[in-house]
């Protein structure tokens, strides 16, 4: 469903890096609860990806390990993505969202962009 949204907006030259991005996004989402919402917003030559869940904790990038199979998942988003960041919501809960696209066509005063609010790595 989300491949036709993509194609429909028209963002076929994105279509592979939104999809990795969402998929990796809702995996978050699921781990802190069942319940979910994945939004795709055309933005001129851009799309914005949402994925809001009831957990109100920061999402963290994970330390590179080896030994682990998970953990690269903001990683990944971060890396496909021209912004990504999150949101805590007023009626509880919060939005984690990515940028793909045209991003210098899609801000404007009618589509403000969320601020980042990404947390940094530990560099412990």
């Amino acid at each position: 469903m989300a491949r036709l949204a993509l194609a429909d907006f028209g963002m076929d030259a994105v279509i592979d890096d939104a999809l990795l991005i969402a998929v990796e996004l809702v995996a978050n989402a699921v781990k802190v609860g069942e319940v979910f919402h994945l939004t795709l917003t055309r933005q001129s030559g851009a799309v914005l990806i949402e994925v809001s869940d009831s957990s109100e904790a920061a999402p963290e990038r994970q330390r590179h390990s080896f030994d682990r199979v998970d953990g690269r998942g903001l990683l990944l988003v971060e890396a496909c993505s021209k912004d990504w960041g999150w949101r805590l919501e007023t009626t509880g809960g919060k939005t984690v969202w990515a940028l793909l696209g045209d991003v210098e066509s899609s801000a404007s005063p009618m589509n403000p962009l969320p601020p980042a609010n990404v947390p940094a790595a530990d560099p412990s």
